[in-house]
């Protein structure tokens, strides 16, 4: 009855006071568990309510004190449970027995007389206390009938949310659910503890499940609302699909965070819709850039256009403006030599035959640029060329060079194929003479004899160079040129086909330097190929990738 009487007058208080049926159940809560531990632990254990009213605040106080009770640590559940329902415990253990003292917080805004408890005192004695039995008799009442509101109130809340197309969810700190409506299963096609079990790792995408997780947490750790869009594996089509994560933090006492509220719905449609906008814009971007591009590509092709129109002025210009006094330069210099030679003191003779050596090698020059421009400017259609005529004729041209250096030249089965039989001739005749001219000569080395061999290998597509891959679905030959010269590091394997490129002195072999240039650009032509491997003093192989279709 004394515990019942404690509960009653401090609810009444606390009602009095106006506090919230919340506070006022924890409040008188609290005071009934400490009530309960003096009564079995001390002797006559008395409860005063009172009020504190300072600078650090306004608190119903519950004064529990008794002479013979000391409040051992650690404490007993019982007032664990009471310290956790209000603001603040106070244990003061003593001589003459302990006090106990709870505080509970008054509204700022509402301030507290003595008035006000002469007031307050008047209806405590005008609200005798019933018999033990009528008490709990209307507790029970009252309770039974805020169970049978609170269940109807569930009740119509689980409808409501179960009618809605989204999951609607209650859950702690650690993002276990409390509760759920029935759109979770239907969405997912787990329950609620089997969710719990496993944290949604079934459920949400694998690139998007830690940082889900890291972002929860932190925004939980700081009592902040939630917001995160991920991918959920949806059970009735096991496709991935986007949705949004919302949780808000739910106040409890004392400004902690009871749990987080929040729903999930599908927002795959306007992630899409958006995507596709983004995507609109891109296409937009693109097309702006592209028209620009074609824009400066005509530009550019009527520049270029312009280029080989001079190259072509210029190449007319070589052939005959250019050639044509240079050849007066070397015939008058050749007559002068041959007629007035032995009148020229020895210095005049060294410069005469400078001059003839300077021009006979410009018109060299001349004739090779000529050649190579021509390569781009002057196209004919292609027909099938027999490679082992040309190479035979090409080897007639070179017969002087031959005999003289007295080379064996070895030619093997040639294959026909599609090209420019002018070109082609230029391709082969520059790769013989390079073999022929590039041999050990007396005056460097000990002498040995040429060899050249020309030989030819049928390629299959996954034996073609990285540079032919595009073109895998023609058949191609590969024709080595395979000599027993000089050779040269196989680092300048590049550098030779560039124009101008010897590495060579010009007194130990002539040449213009354009030759290897031209034979690259004729392979080119004919979308192909020519690549060498070398070693200094071991001889070159050229080798030429042609298509025979």
């Amino acid at each position: 009855m004394d515990l019942i009487l404690a509960h009653k007058r401090t609810m009444k208080l606390a009602e009095l006071a106006g506090l919230s049926l919340a506070t006022q159940t924890s409040f008188a809560t609290a005071v009934s568990e400490v009530g309960r531990y003096a009564l079995e632990a001390g002797s006559t254990p008395q409860l005063t309510l009172c009020a504190s009213v300072s600078r650090k605040g306004q608190y119903l106080v519950a004064r529990i004190e008794d002479g013979q009770l000391v409040v051992p640590n650690p404490l007993s559940q019982g007032m664990l449970n009471a310290r956790r329902l209000v603001e603040k415990l106070e244990i003061t253990n003593s001589g003459t027995g302990s006090l106990i003292c709870l505080y509970c917080p008054l509204p700022a805004s509402r301030t507290i007389t003595p008035e006000h408890f002469e007031r307050w005192r008047a209806q405590f004695y005008a609200d005798r206390p019933l018999s033990a039995y009528d008490e709990i008799k209307k507790k029970n009442e009252q309770l039974q009938n805020l169970a049978d509101r609170l269940q109807d109130s569930e009740q119509h809340y689980k409808r409501v949310t179960d009618s809605l197309p989204l999951v609607i969810f209650t859950a702690n700190q650690m993002g276990q659910l409390l509760y759920a409506n029935a759109w979770l299963k239907e969405l997912t096609g787990y329950s609620l503890p089997m969710l719990n079990q496993t944290k949604w790792a079934k459920v949400i995408h694998p690139d998007d499940y830690a940082d889900f997780w890291k972002q929860w947490n932190r925004q939980t750790a700081e009592r902040l609302s939630f917001q995160y869009e991920c991918r959920i594996r949806e059970a009735v089509t096991g496709a991935y699909q986007w949705h949004l994560f919302t949780a808000k933090p739910i106040p409890g006492d004392f400004g902690s965070v009871a749990a987080w509220t929040g729903f999930v719905v599908n927002i795959h449609a306007q992630k899409i819709v958006g995507q596709t906008l983004r995507e609109n814009e891109e296409l937009a971007q693109a097309k702006a850039s592209l028209e620009k591009s074609q824009t400066e590509l005509e530009k550019t092709v009527r520049e270029l256009n312009r280029s080989n129109e001079y190259l072509q002025q210029f190449a007319y210009v070589a052939s005959h403006d250019l050639q044509e006094p240079l050849r007066k330069i070397v015939s008058f210099g050749t007559m002068l030599n041959d007629q007035f030679s032995p009148d020229l003191n020895p210095t005049g003779r060294d410069f005469l035959e400078r001059m003839l050596g300077a021009s006979r090698r410009m018109s060299l020059l001349i004739k090779e640029l000529l050649a190579y421009s021509r390569l781009t400017t002057q196209r004919v259609p292609f027909r099938e060329v027999p490679l082992l005529d040309l190479t035979a004729e090409v080897l007639d041209d070179l017969a002087l060079l031959v005999e003289e250096s007295q080379a064996q030249v070895f030619v093997s089965e040639l294959p026909v194929v599609p090209g420019d039989p002018t070109q082609l001739r230029q391709l082969f005749q520059n790769l013989l003479s390079n073999a022929l001219k590039f041999r050990r000569l007396e005056a460097v080395e000990p002498p040995v004899q040429p060899v050249v061999r020309v030989e030819t290998h049928w390629v299959n597509p996954d034996e073609l160079p990285v540079q032919l891959a595009n073109r895998a679905d023609r058949r191609f030959c590969r024709i080595d040129v395979i000599d027993n010269g000089i050779g040269f590091d196989a680092q300048y394997s590049d550098q030779i086909f560039q124009m101008f490129q010897r590495l060579n002195p010009k007194n130990h072999y002539s040449g213009s330097g354009v030759g290897l240039a031209i034979a690259r650009k004729v392979a080119e032509n004919h979308e192909g190929l020519i690549l060498t491997s070398s070693q200094a003093g071991a001889g070159s192989t050229f080798s030429v990738y042609l298509p025979t279709e």
